[in-house]
């Protein structure tokens, strides 16, 4: 990947990040429990959307192409027709990210930005409610610069010391509800994968990696915008991400770092719809323990039937 400007260039664009959640967290927030308009993606009463992360997502796209005209805003909500060709700079944006949760009231929820240059995050901020003064926080951070709450540095949660790769009893990670139907177990690890929660929002979940709430966590197949922020949060709080690798992917054993999303980035709408279409499983949390984890799951295959019963648990 060819470098960004400089650290500078991040920093201005790491607080100006950090300004447009925070609108747009303050936003949505405001609109929690309140009267919303829904809709089904799908018509079938699942993929909820709300007139509130349309607003969302207007408002974070209107503020950063007034500031950086020349950076385009890559969202969840209402692809254009035709996209346009990549531009360096990629404001990858996930409005609400736990739309499901917010809809019924549930506060476990995020509206998340993580930066793109040339496909790899570079700078990210996602905002979660939380109770502290004004009933949320704001986690943020640039490539090289550290993952960070106000001034208190994040780092993830370390494994003890008496065994030091294996994921702890009583100490929280998340998994998605069609683990199984995703993964063969290792049966050594059955029982023995922390204490496991499904929250409903893989933003939410990275950002509890990063400022160590949660040993790991294993998300179903999620989008750019589910993960942008996250994968930067999760490496500058000292864990790493991984994903299950590809055919291409020449590696021994069947887990590659997740460092980005277009590692053949061109300024073409072919990266931009790849971008877009992008969609990642992603396993994070302290390396020792992560590794641990990845042996011990192996990726099924899927026929027909399969798949449709895993989109029924995801």
């Amino acid at each position: 990947m060819t470098a960004p400007h400089d650290d500078a260039a991040l920093a201005e664009i790491e607080l100006f990040a950090i300004e447009v959640v925070n609108a747009a967290g303050k936003l949505v927030s405001s609109r929690f429990g309140g009267d919303m308009d829904v809709e089904s993606k799908d018509g079938n009463g699942a993929n909820l959307v709300t007139d509130v992360d349309r607003t969302s997502q207007s408002l974070i796209a209107e503020m950063v192409q007034e500031r950086f005209p020349g950076h385009m805003v890559l969202g969840e909500e209402d692809a254009p027709k035709d996209e346009p060709d990549a531009r360096d700079y990629i404001w990858c944006v996930d409005p609400i990210d736990g739309t499901t949760n917010f809809v019924n009231g549930h506060p476990v929820y995020a509206v998340s930005i993580g930066v793109l240059y040339r496909g790899e995050p570079v700078a990210a901020a996602v905002w979660t409610p939380w109770p502290a003064d004004g009933g949320y926080e704001v986690m943020h951070a640039r490539k090289g610069g550290g993952a960070w709450i106000g001034d208190r540095k994040l780092a993830v949660k370390k494994p003890s010391a008496k065994e030091p790769h294996r994921p702890k009893r009583g100490w929280l990670s998340t998994i998605p509800g069609s683990l199984r139907f995703m993964f063969k177990v290792d049966r050594a690890a059955r029982g023995n994968l922390g204490e496991p929660r499904t929250t409903g929002s893989a933003v939410y979940e990275m950002a509890m990696v990063a400022r160590g709430v949660l040993q790991y966590a294993l998300t179903g197949a999620v989008f750019s915008w589910d993960l942008a922020a996250g994968i930067l949060l999760v490496k500058e709080a000292g864990g790493i991400v991984l994903t299950p690798a590809g055919p291409a992917d020449r590696v021994a054993g069947g887990w590659v770092m997740l460092d980005g999303f277009s590692p053949g980035f061109e300024n073409t709408q072919e990266t931009t719809k790849a971008i877009r279409g992008a969609r990642n499983v992603a396993l994070a949390g302290a390396p020792e323990v992560v590794w641990f984890v990845s042996r011990r799951l192996k990726r099924r295959r899927y026929g027909r039937v399969r798949r449709r019963m895993r989109r029924w648990f995801r």
